[in-house]
């Protein structure tokens, strides 16, 4: 059950290995701002579940790795086009450099060795992942109960 902060109009919330905080009582603006933010979210789980289908909580890659694998594989050179395109960012390295820096300001990956840059996915991910595994998405020929 949540605990809530009225004094501040927050409520913490609790999932599988993390907490976060949710305003109540949020205007449409809000929710529509967090929609887009969810939809670029959608764009990045999309992109790294492409890049090994195994990235979750406690996975470890190293920056220079994923580099590599954009350059390998089209569908993940494409995805990674488009992760930053209103940024203007366009390298491999900038497009992984600012991918890595979202992630680490939201606190789903840390960096657990600076010598050869070496990340690991936190269990804050399973919070994007869980959120994606909630959408249900009605095929038009059935019929909703």
């Amino acid at each position: 059950m949540p605990t809530t902060f009225k004094e501040i109009g927050l409520r913490l919330e609790t999932g599988n290995g993390y907490f976060y905080l949710s305003r109540m009582g949020e205007n449409k603006q809000a929710i529509e701002s967090k929609l887009e933010s969810f939809a670029k979210w959608l764009d990045y789980l999309d992109f790294l579940k492409c890049y090994n289908q195994s990235f979750t909580a406690g996975y470890q890659f190293r920056k220079s790795n994923l580099i590599e694998q954009i350059s390998l594989d089209i569908e993940l050179k494409e995805k990674a086009g488009h992760l930053f395109k209103k940024y203007g960012v366009g390298s491999n390295l900038e497009i992984v450099n600012k991918l890595l820096q979202e992630m680490g300001n939201m606190g789903f990956a840390e960096c657990v060795s600076e010598q050869d840059e070496t990340y690991k996915v936190t269990s804050a991910f399973r919070y994007a992942e869980e959120l994606v595994n909630m959408i249900q998405i009605a095929n038009e020929d059935e019929v909703p109960e």
